[in-house]
């Protein structure tokens, strides 16, 4: 179902025309479920019918893209990526357009990320996701996956085994044992391709959010960019909302952060995000934001630069044209040249404590 209102964003985007005669007016759809996150479409269109044409092909599109990329749950009449791994060490399995395209991304992804973006570690991160689902259903009893069972799984990583066969449309994964997860760009490139689809159609200035994703195309209307909030991940009392907002258009921030999906062991908190060099939960950083004009670039940059040094990730964004903010446990800020110049940092922890 969506929601289509004419209500301001909860986002901190700060678009709202100045003119008092706007030819346009600003509609938002939003929707639960989809790539396990809050949908939220925002455009501007001369009625709610024309916004309401445009948010059913988002969600359309997206819906389609879910059911391709779900790994836990098989669908009638539909290869996707459950059925790849279904099939591991068995045969290869024909699929569409969507799924091949997003895996040879994903190969892609893995070279330019040094190995830290590797969709063949999914026997590791189902481990992860069992004991984390485990763990809050049952604080009492939360515990950590064995290092054995981390290790076994490890084995079992490599992306060379994920076999595409482009004139064919097949994926294979050589080894049984193996699976895929696309957890670190699925979204991303979901989010890409449903926008983009939306923009075929005759949308404008549109923008879409999937959780800590944001796309932008086209300005607000009466506005040079889009003003994007960046959410504070310190929960504290008195601690603001936002951090930080980018000013933006026809491009994308992605924000990675451990407490964005996380559970509590023993006092101490573990996220979802998974180093490949220890097979643990990545622990530097409270967030990242990456900024990229391309969104599943931004999806995996940012995905990276949560894991990697402060040093080795500068690198990597100079490599893939990102920018990025860096923020850790002590409130302290780090960001890109590039960065600094489309946003106003907002050193918090001084002004209000």
């Amino acid at each position: 179902m969506i929601l289509v209102t004419q209500s301001s964003c909860a986002l901190s985007m700060q678009d709202q025309s100045t003119d008092p005669n706007p030819t346009y007016e600003r509609f938002q759809a939003q929707w639960l479920g989809l790539f396990d996150t809050l949908i939220i479409f925002i455009g501007y269109a001369e009625s709610e019918e024309e916004f309401s044409r445009y948010a059913d092909i988002v969600f359309d599109r997206l819906e389609t893209l879910h059911r391709y990329y779900d790994i836990y749950n098989a669908y009638e009449n539909v290869n996707n990526l459950y059925t790849i791994n279904a099939n591991a060490g068995i045969e290869p399995v024909q699929v569409g357009d969507e799924i091949i395209s997003l895996l040879l991304r994903s190969k892609e992804a893995y070279n330019l990320t040094y190995g830290i973006t590797n969709i063949a570690m999914g026997p590791v991160l189902r481990i992860w996701h069992e004991y984390r689902a485990q763990g809050l259903a049952n604080p009492q009893n939360a515990a950590l996956p064995p290092m054995d069972s981390l290790l076994l799984a490890g084995d079992f990583a490599g992306i060379s085994g994920i076999v595409i066969d482009t004139e064919k449309s097949t994926v294979f994964l050589a080894e049984s044992g193996m699976s895929i997860d696309v957890g670190s760009i699925a979204k991303g490139y979901a989010a890409q391709q449903a926008i983009q689809a939306a923009i075929e159609a005759g949308a404008a200035n549109v923008l879409l959010s999937a959780g800590g994703h944001i796309v932008t195309r086209g300005i607000p209307y009466g506005r040079d960019l889009w003003n994007v909030g960046i959410q504070n991940p310190d929960r504290t009392h008195g601690a603001p909302a936002v951090i930080d907002s980018i000013l933006m258009t026809n491009a994308t921030v992605s924000i990675s952060g451990g407490y964005l999906r996380y559970y509590e062991v023993d006092g101490q908190f573990f996220g979802h995000i998974i180093d490949p060099a220890t097979l643990l939960p990545a622990y530097r950083y409270q967030m990242v934001a990456a900024y990229h004009p391309v969104s599943w670039m931004a999806d995996i940059v940012s995905t990276a630069l949560f894991i990697l040094p402060i040093e080795e990730g500068k690198e990597l964004a100079a490599k893939t044209g990102s920018q990025a903010l860096w923020m850790d446990f002590d409130g302290n800020f780090v960001a890109t040249q590039g960065y600094i110049e489309k946003s106003t940092i907002i050193n918090w922890d001084e002004e209000n404590h």
